[in-house]
């Protein structure tokens, strides 16, 4: 079992919690990584307003990040295809459907957080009248895409 951290607060653990807030690492990793009790962190939001203040800024910032991480997801067609020789010598070339389907998979989930998570700027559609900026706009565009492979 791992050694959880005292109740003692230390800014410079705190900056490496909204350090790794902000990078798009959740909160559950980053406190197993660095020995602390997520309600710790959780207590430290409910009791410091500026805390919380910095924490929800980093968490949006984390969300950024998780949406720029679907683009490189979609994009990395790495192990897409497999290259098999045949008897006569010859090479074919055919679809990984495993490797695809997990990349469909690993996007699919995290645009469906980022839409519960933040729903005014990651939610599937805007309303009638309502505008989306780019990111919701790209995160849908690359739903579509994906759905269509």
């Amino acid at each position: 079992m791992t050694r959880v951290r005292k109740a003692g607060r230390d800014p410079a653990l705190e900056d490496l919690l909204l350090a790794g807030l902000a990078e798009g690492i959740t909160l559950r990793k980053l406190c197993r990584r660095h020995q602390v009790a997520p309600g710790l962190v959780q207590r430290w939001r409910l009791e410091d307003k500026d805390f919380a203040r910095r924490f929800s800024l980093a968490r949006e910032a984390g969300f950024e990040a998780i949406a720029e991480e679907t683009l490189e997801i979609a994009d990395d067609d790495a192990g897409d295809v497999i290259c098999k020789e045949k008897a006569d010598g010859t090479v074919s070339a055919t679809k990984n459907p495993d490797n695809v389907a997990r990349a469909r998979l690993r996007v699919e989930t995290r645009l469906k957080l980022l839409s519960k998570w933040a729903p005014g700027k990651y939610g599937e559609s805007a309303g009638p009248g309502e505008s989306q900026d780019w990111s919701e706009r790209l995160a849908a565009a690359r739903a579509r895409v994906l759905k269509g492979r």
